[in-house]
């Protein structure tokens, strides 16, 4: 084979082998592969959560608990909780509803007072609408004393009639791309007047 056709067929398959390379940039884990549907009937949602996740009740019935290793049967990393929060009467009585960003503010607070969250950093907020409804998206970094490491914590806030909707996702800040695309695909599947079951 002349040398100058040998390369340019080297050249090709190196170049084909590198997009490739960058389309297909890992195999998505098995856990993350088939969904189930969560349906809540007494708030009125409904979401798709990876299957193979470990699932939990949690918030008196009025929200899930999602999490995983990085392998199926590992320790548990990332986890994914969503929440409703609803409005009491005296809640009602106030003429001016609480904001989103409001909503994120008392989330931190938590944070920092319950997990001892520092060196607290928001890379992201903007908002966004989540089926007809008004939401806001927050991304932020924090360093745990604990464990000595990164955490990283995306938050969508959503306002529906009275209650506040919170889907958040906590994980080694150093697993963000194994753990934000399965959130992301999580938060599109969020409906609202959902009538099947669990």
């Amino acid at each position: 084979m002349p040398g100058p056709y040998r390369s340019f067929l080297i050249s090709c398959f190196a170049l084909s082998s590198l997009v490739a390379g960058l389309a297909y940039p890992g195999s998505t884990p098995r856990q993350d592969l088939s969904w189930k549907r969560y349906s809540n009937l007494e708030v009125g949602y409904c979401v798709n959560y990876p299957a193979r996740w470990y699932k939990g009740e949690a918030f008196d019935g009025l929200g899930i608990y999602v999490m995983t290793g990085l392998k199926k049967h590992s320790r548990p990393v990332g986890e994914i909780d969503i929440a409703v929060f609803r409005d009491t009467a005296a809640d009602a009585a106030r003429t001016t509803p609480i904001s989103l960003k409001d909503d994120f503010d008392v989330h931190v607070n938590g944070l920092k007072k319950f997990e001892r969250a520092q060196q607290m950093e928001v890379l992201d907020q903007h908002p966004m609408q989540v089926a007809g409804a008004p939401g806001l998206f927050t991304k932020d970094r924090y360093y745990d004393p604990q464990d000595r490491s990164a955490w990283l914590e995306e938050v969508l806030f959503v306002q529906r009639k009275t209650d506040v909707y919170r889907v958040e996702l906590e994980c080694p800040a150093d697993q963000v791309n194994r753990f934000e695309p399965v959130f992301l695909h999580l938060i599109s599947t969020l409906q609202f007047d959902c009538r099947s079951g669990r």
